[in-house]
């Protein structure tokens, strides 16, 4: 299978490729030019990697002629303010659209565009992918815009389109700042760890969970559309720190409340993943005690 993944270098991308290379994929990890990353994937086997910024994403389908599938992680502002950045959330949008295009005209016979929780937007209950889209940032408004865009451009080919649906991975390599990243720094230094008041539900999914969903994706007979990816471990985000404090066997002082809801309000994830259980087969491997113990065994 001849596949291109976007965002190699990223978190999720780099998780992927180390997942689908185990297969024999031809793998094309497209990077920015001069990444500092570049050299961690040229070492993998059946790995390619060719140089394209995103703003030259209209000519990737010239590059690497027919696939069998594309996988596109890539996606500028992901964090903190650049959410709600308009401009660079469009852009992402019509960059990613190009993108699309450049590739359903090679040949292109399957596209996975990554999703996000946000595209729902606040929601209260359970979050099937029949949930009705609201979304209430600018980051969720054109990954939302995209899933309907992408569907109408693979359909007008004759391609498949899917998109698998993060809702919060967490796992080695992750962004530092995240909140389990953060609270495995400051608890195995006893640092006191300032938090929200950690009431809202929360699904944390590791990331090798994942992107064996999307590795799946990639080669199953399945229906088109939005694939939620969570663990279906739903609980109080309060539960998650205390079971990361005992894991680490910290002595950090939890201060619960110190850090107010963003302006956009508290938001709580409960996905259901029956879908993609029943259509891809797929279930979690990974406790969260697990997934916790392998980021650790690599600090």
């Amino acid at each position: 299978m001849k596949i291109a993944v976007t965002g190699a270098t990223s978190f999720i991308g780099k998780a992927f490729i180390d997942a689908v290379s185990k297969k024999g994929f031809d793998i094309i990890a497209v990077v920015r030019h001069n990444s500092p990353k570049a050299s961690d994937l040229k070492s993998i086997k059946g790995v390619s990697v060719l140089e394209l910024n995103m703003d030259e994403y209209g000519t990737l389908g010239e590059k690497t002629g027919a696939l069998d599938c594309l996988v596109h992680f890539a996606w500028d502002g992901t964090r903190g303010s650049d959410r709600m950045d308009r401009e660079k959330q469009k852009k992402n949008y019509e960059l990613s659209v190009a993108l699309l295009k450049s590739v359903l005209k090679a040949g292109c016979k399957r596209v996975l565009t990554a999703g996000s929780q946000a595209e729902y937007g606040p929601v209260s209950g359970v979050i099937t992918e029949e949930t009705e889209c609201a979304p209430n940032t600018e980051y969720g408004i054109y990954k939302y815009e995209l899933f309907k865009t992408a569907g109408k451009l693979c359909a007008e080919a004759g391609a498949s389109h899917k998109e698998p649906r993060f809702f919060s991975l967490y796992g080695p390599g992750d962004f530092e700042k995240t909140l389990i990243m953060s609270m495995i720094d400051n608890m195995k230094n006893d640092r006191t760890c300032e938090l929200t008041e950690c009431v809202q539900m929360w699904d944390f999914l590791f990331v090798k969970d994942a992107v064996e969903a999307v590795a799946s994706l990639c080669e199953k007979d399945c229906a088109d559309g939005a694939y939620n990816l969570g663990s279906g471990d739903v609980r109080k985000l309060r539960a998650y720190v205390e079971e990361l404090y005992s894991i680490i066997g910290s002595k950090s002082e939890l201060l619960y409340g110190a850090v107010p809801y963003p302006s956009t309000g508290m938001v709580s994830i409960t996905p259901s993943v029956e879908k993609t259980k029943r259509e891809l087969g797929w279930s979690p491997k990974y406790s969260f005690e697990q997934g916790i113990r392998e980021i650790l065994a690599e600090k």
